[in-house]
């Protein structure tokens, strides 16, 4: 393979090519949290990648699969070498390895060539593609030297300064390093109509602040935690409607990776621009700016497999999101019960898999759980959240940046019930090239007529207590030798979940003797049995964890072990059913309401199911070739749960379409493709 790399750093591949995506891409090879650690950044030595996110294929299938990144490295040294320990990166070349990819559009590095700074007003964005505009007085604006913005020195009259970029689009999520050294007087500027007439994110000593100026008014709308002073941040600004987001990653220290440290819903009023860009106070010339880009992070995960190629001098290394991990894990464990929310029950089946609060985003959804317990027993994290998503109807995916979500039903039923759904649509796509738009060299159809269900049956499970019972016995002689101890998992399959385990009594529920046949002479009294906590074995739910120990001379033979619960609880099920249509070409599924246990909403579950899947939808199959600059706009701004209108009058289709997942192509020299999935709205 040639040595050509895919256009990351310093000047584009192909300087005319304005359509040409920057691709970036860090691991985590030391484990350390250390982000600008020598060799994390092996974006130069990416010759092609591969990324894949939601629900991809067609027929569009019910479940999201974990995102997927495939790269392929320049590896002659052996640099990416596992076996390699002697190279630059040692033994940190290995699976579990944090990776992380982000791409962008319109980008600035700052970098100069000698030791002179360069005026940022009128030069030229990195990318060839626009140039900055800086507003202020006098010589109170920025510089770029050696790859970061900074102030010049003031003059009078004081003065603040902005440093913008006419990215065309108002809610573009932008990109950033940040160094802060004052207090409050640097940041950055959002939706700039003009100097009086803007959004301003700025970072003092205590707080994060995003304020609206609007004339000499300056009103905040949101504060949020602070970034360590001196410390280099990779920001990303998140901008919709009405709200913005700000993830941070500390790159010098560990303990903050991609964290949310301010959120503003239900701005009203902010103005309309596509200007954005830095800021700073009068006098600031300690803050530090780098790397400004419009873009985003699509992909946080774990590498999986590294496949050296020692013919080619490559290596390929493939890696998933957090939704691999969540497929692998286990669980034994048990809800409690009570007014509980969709959002609660997976918000704790996440915290199960090992995934802390700030790793997911779970919308709050429908209250699911009034009664006893449930146990989630012996399945693995993803399957729970599958059923969850089932009964629902929601739909489970990471966000790129490696925090699960759980959308609720409400969000695409306020699609489908939306007037004109074309007025949502974030992307125009159309048949045909040459247009502001971007356009799609080939669509597959798939009329959705596999999908269609007539008929859902739910069930939901209401639990009663049947109070203090035997739940599990020793089925068989344990033989102990002396000193030894055993695990045994006292788990039940005769009801749903069990509280108030009783710890076993010596003489009443175990007994022992010195003989395998049970005939010999008693030495119950040299055996104890522990109950041991949830908190050490990760187990409740259905059973627990015992700690069987011979604490005697000679070998002991436990010969009865028996453990009893105050609680036990088992389902009361009551089925519905609700009929559709009648001319569907397909039989309905089943929804069985694992966490329901009321009437009202495991039917409102059932029918937001019928309502979404009992009418015919068609399906799309979408590739959108990377070879204009629209066409890598939609490539970052594309979310799941978009909705895009796509007009292709050759092929009779039209109208509004739901992102569902997405697959991005990209070969040594940048060009690439996309391809998208779509259903009818």
């Amino acid at each position: 393979m040639p040595n050509a790399r895919i256009g990351n750093a310093g000047a584009p591949a192909y300087p005319n090519a304005v359509s040409l995506l920057r691709w970036q891409v860090w691991t985590d090879w030391s484990a350390g949290g250390i982000w600008s650690a020598d060799g994390v950044d092996i974006s130069d030595d990416v010759l092609g990648l591969r990324w894949e996110w939601g629900r991809r294929g067609l027929p569009v299938p019910e479940f999201a699969a974990p995102a997927t990144l495939e790269l392929t490295l320049r590896n002659p040294d052996h640099r990416y070498t596992p076996s390699n320990t002697g190279g630059p990166l040692g033994g940190g070349v290995q699976p579990g390895r944090i990776i992380w990819l982000r791409t962008g559009r319109l980008w600035d590095d700052f970098a100069t060539v000698g030791p002179a700074p360069v005026d940022l007003n009128g030069r030229l964005s990195a990318d060839g593609t626009n140039a900055w505009e800086v507003l202020t007085i006098g010589n109170n604006g920025f510089s770029a030297l050696g790859g970061e913005a900074r102030g010049v020195a003031p003059s009078f009259p004081p003065s603040d300064a902005m440093a913008l970029l006419d990215t065309g689009d108002t809610l573009a999520t932008l990109t950033a390093r940040f160094r802060r050294v004052s207090n409050g007087l640097g940041g950055f500027m959002l939706r700039c109509a003009d100097r009086d007439d803007c959004l301003r994110l700025r970072f003092t000593h205590e707080a994060s602040i995003l304020e609206r100026i609007s004339g000499r008014q300056e009103t905040v709308l949101a504060t949020g935690e602070t970034l360590v002073a001196q410390a280099w941040h990779e920001l990303e600004i998140e901008q919709t409607a009405g709200g913005v987001r700000v993830f941070a990653t500390n790159l010098e220290t560990s303990g903050v990776d991609g964290k949310e440290i301010l959120v503003s819903d239900g701005i009203v009023g902010a103005p309309v621009s596509g200007r954005h860009g830095l800021w700073r106070g009068f006098r600031n010339m300690v803050d530090r700016w780098g790397d400004f880009s419009v873009g985003r992070s699509l992909f946080r995960g774990r590498i999986t497999a590294i496949a050296p190629d020692y013919a080619a001098g490559v290596c390929r290394i493939t890696a998933r999101d957090v939704l691999q991990r969540i497929e692998e894990t286990r669980l034994y464990r048990a809800l409690p019960g009570g007014l509980m929310r969709s959002g609660n029950v997976a918000a704790a089946i996440l915290g199960w898999a090992g995934l802390g609060p700030a790793d997911h985003a779970v919308d709050g959804g429908r209250l699911l759980l009034t009664g006893g317990p449930r146990s989630v027993w012996d399945v693995s994290a993803g399957r729970a959240l599958r059923r969850l998503q089932r009964e629902e109807h929601g739909l489970i995916y990471t966000d790129g940046r490696g925090r699960v979500r759980l959308e609720t039903a409400s969000v695409r039923a306020g699609i489908r019930g939306h007037s004109d759904p074309t007025t949502l649509a974030k992307t125009s796509l159309s048949d045909k090239a040459g247009g502001s738009d971007p356009y799609a060299a080939n669509i597959k159809w798939d009329d959705g007529a596999g999908e269609v269900e007539k008929t859902v049956t739910f069930r939901y499970r209401r639990l009663a207590d049947e109070g203090l019972q035997r739940v599990w016995s020793l089925n068989e002689p344990l033989t102990l030798q002396a000193g030894e101890e055993r695990l045994a998992l006292a788990a039940t399959d005769a009801w749903d979940a069990i509280d108030g385990v009783v710890a076993p009594v010596a003489g009443a529920d175990y007994t022992a003797t010195d003989d395998a046949a049970g005939s010999g002479d008693d030495v119950t009294d040299d055996i104890t049995v522990e109950l041991l906590l949830e908190a050490a074995t990760g187990i409740s739910g259905r059973g627990r964890m015992l700690r069987v120990r011979n604490g005697g001379e000679n070998t002991a033979y436990v010969q009865t072990l028996r453990v009893s619960a105050s609680h036990c609880w088992r389902a009361e099920g009551t089925t519905s059913y609700r009929a559709g249509d009648a001319s569907a070409s397909r039989s309905g599924g089943l929804v069985r309401c694992r966490y329901a246990d009321n009437y009202t909403a495991a039917q409102a579950g059932a029918e937001a199911r019928l309502a979404e899947r009992s009418r015919q939808r068609p399906q799309l199959e979408v590739t959108l070739p990377l070879a204009g600059a629209a066409n890598g706009r939609a490539v970052i701004e594309g979310r799941i749960s978009d909705v895009a209108e796509v007009q292709a009058p050759s092929q009779g289709i039209s109208g509004a379409w739901l992102l569902e997942g997405m697959a991005v192509n990209i070969v040594a020299g940048g060009e690439g493709e996309a391809r998208w999935w779509l259903t009818g709205v």
